[in-house]
């Protein structure tokens, strides 16, 4: 399947996702740094425009960056938001546009030529702006193997520790830069699973590859099985670097 394909399937469903406006997150998320009236912020794979919206009362203006049409087409076009289907790895912008470019659960999918698109998002910042770069990490290092083999049944990705996401900003030129750990408790895995777009075969494997982990997994997840849910604690990290 194209990625095209890919995100037409997923768009239909994508705001179904309680993570995708889950308010602690989304509050940690956007005050992890110092968003003002004056800034000029470019969101990068904003899907359907949650970050957009967020931040539109917030700052000057924002524009919403996606490779996917389907996408785009849920999201809201009106005050000073703005929504551009490109991908980031085009050079599109001039240097030095930007005062803040953020990425929320992203660079995952970024699986091709996946620093040439930090390079972009520091090319576009100007002197002294921000990236807020965020990605969902295993709960622990040892469960790295776990983690890309689940995720590998429902779709093509890469799998993040925090030093590669470090190493990832530093290569293409960040400072300073600082990193969060956000929980979110309770994540719903039936909810994940069934506005996933994925065949039911391959969301009943996945969703029992959860419940039969190993008790290491079960643990490091606080994974409690709740009325025929699997609901587990996610480890996301929010990452702060300076141009």
């Amino acid at each position: 399947m194209d990625q095209e394909q890919f995100w037409k399937i997923r768009s239909k469903r994508y705001n179904n996702l309680k993570w995708v406006k889950d308010s602690s997150y989304l509050k940690a998320f956007i005050s992890s740094t110092d968003f003002n009236k004056n800034d000029i912020v470019l969101d990068v794979g904003t899907g359907t425009g949650v970050i957009v919206h967020a931040l539109a009362p917030k700052v000057k203006e924002v524009i919403g960056l996606d490779i996917s049409q389907d996408m785009l087409e849920h999201s809201n076009w009106r005050d000073n938001k703005y929504f551009i289907k490109r991908d980031i790895k085009d050079t599109i912008f001039y240097d030095n546009v930007f005062d803040k470019v953020t990425a929320r659960l992203v660079f995952h999918h970024i699986i091709e030529r996946t620093q040439k698109a930090m390079d972009e998002c520091y090319r576009i910042l100007k002197r002294g702006g921000k990236m807020v770069l965020s990605e969902g990490i295993p709960p622990k290092p040892e469960l790295k193997k776990d983690y890309s083999r689940i995720f590998k049944l429902k779709e093509k990705r890469l799998t993040f520790l925090e030093e590669d996401l470090v190493n990832l900003m530093k290569k293409s030129g960040f400072k300073n830069i600082s990193v969060i750990t956000h929980i979110m408790k309770k994540f719903s895995v039936k909810n994940w699973l069934e506005n996933s777009g994925l065949y039911q075969e391959k969301q009943d494997k996945i969703f029992e590859m959860h419940v039969t982990g190993s008790d290491i997994f079960r643990k490091a997840y606080n994974m409690k099985i709740v009325n025929g849910d699997c609901l587990i604690d996610v480890k996301n990290l929010i990452l702060v670097g300076e141009k």
